[in-house]
């Protein structure tokens, strides 16, 4: 598969969420949804009961053929229920294309489903599905009745839109803000986790069990989330769940930046962002700034040799940035209660480094007098509460890339 397809194909799913999403949201007080279920979204609410096949194909114009599977397997349902002529669940075909729509003539005809959806040829013989299933032609048309073709369904953003402005009309005291940051992504985590269920029983869920399970003010965070909403919606999470301050100062604290490097080094790219992370997280030097509110943040940084190590700190001193590494002299072992030292007048660290997640455990533990919060910057692995006191505020953050922390500081 391309990366063009494979970009389509996860934007058809979640287009498929965000419609779950949507038919939740519209639904009576006593509609359900089942994910995956005889259609990707089975939606039980009364007289607006149908089985949802959805489309997206922004990229593709539309033709009978991309549908036509998709009402063969409508009709084979209808035919295994024993073609009732009360059923109340429709069959209902939604989707986005990006043209074409004129060649479907609604309403739909007989003929027209008959010569466009159910004939098929395989192997040089032509196949009538209706006739092959032994389907009469009251049955045929008792399936007529239940058909519904849409081509017109929103665009992608479109829909995202809907979705938020649905979010602001049932939850109480939601604003655009909330649903963006808080219930657009909890709903979309809820709706997931129904798909991967393997009990189609499981993967049903009612309106009112659905509000609930996102009707909170919490952040999520997933690999599916961050693929949806892309790295800059990410980074703006990451940035109002942890570092959002309620005052124009950064307030002091102990922040420890476990960074994983690997396969991502540059000397000059990675100083950089290390500049940027000590500008951002240290005090503002005044004039009579006091010594109990000199700050700056420690890393940690995972995958590096030695000799990236030492090139990366030559970097930073060759521009002015002064940090520290735990070593009184050359030759000396680490000591942590020199590292977690303030900074002072005459010595302003900018960045401390942890030498390994082997000394971190001492680093955490000789800090004291102010709140110590570890922020592990993972892209497979994270580090784990192994090299952490008890007690202490672990925070694991998925990352795709080394430098994501910058993207959450400019966020």
């Amino acid at each position: 598969m391309t990366d063009r397809s494979a970009t389509a194909t996860i934007k058809g799913y979640f287009y498929q969420f965000d419609q779950t999403i949507v038919r939740l949201l519209e639904a009576t007080k006593h509609g359900s949804v089942t994910v995956e279920g005889i259609e990707d979204i089975d939606l039980n609410d009364g007289s607006a009961s149908s089985f949802v096949q959805c489309k997206y194909y922004e990229g593709t114009e539309y033709n009978h053929s991309v549908i036509k599977q998709a009402v063969i397997h409508m009709l084979r349902h209808f035919h295994a229920a024993g073609c009732p002529s009360d059923q109340v669940f429709k069959y209902r075909l939604y989707g986005h294309y990006k043209g074409g729509q004129h060649k479907l003539e609604l309403p739909v005809t007989e003929a027209f489903l008959i010569n466009n959806f159910l004939t098929y040829s395989h192997e040089k013989k032509e196949h009538k599905v209706h006739e092959e299933l032994s389907i009469k032609p009251s049955q045929l048309a008792a399936f007529l009745a239940l058909l519904e073709i849409d081509l017109s369904a929103p665009a992608y953003e479109n829909q995202q839109k809907k979705i938020v402005d649905l979010l602001i009309s049932e939850i109480p005291d939601c604003n655009a803000t909330d649903a963006e940051v808080f219930y657009y992504p909890a709903a979309i985590n809820v709706i997931q986790g129904l798909a991967v269920e393997a009990d189609e029983a499981k993967r049903t869920v009612t309106r009112s069990e659905f509000l609930k399970a996102i009707n909170r003010k919490e952040m999520v965070f997933s690999g599916w989330l961050q693929q949806k909403f892309g790295a800059d919606h990410y980074a703006k999470m990451i940035r109002r769940k942890f570092f959002k301050s309620k005052t124009t100062k950064m307030p002091k604290a102990s922040r420890i930046f476990v960074i994983d490097m690997n396969g991502e080094y540059e000397a000059r790219k990675a100083a950089a962002m290390l500049i940027r992370l000590a500008d951002f997280f240290s005090h503002k030097e005044l004039v009579r700034t006091p010594q109990q509110d000199r700050f700056c943040p420690y890393v940690l940084l995972r995958g590096l040799d030695p000799a990236e190590l030492i090139e990366l700190k030559e970097n930073l001193w060759k521009q002015g940035v002064k940090f520290d590494e735990g070593y009184p002299f050359q030759g000396a072992g680490f000591s942590a209660t020199l590292l977690v030292a303030d900074p002072t007048k005459e010595n302003l660290w900018r960045v401390k480094f942890i030498p390994s997640e082997d000394h971190l455990m001492a680093t955490v533990s000789a800090i004291a007098g102010s709140q110590i919060e570890v922020y592990d910057f993972y892209k497979s692995i994270p580090l784990g509460d192994t090299f952490i006191p008890k007690g202490k505020t672990y925070h694991p953050i998925k990352s795709n890339s080394s430098y994501f922390i910058q993207e959450v500081i400019q966020a």
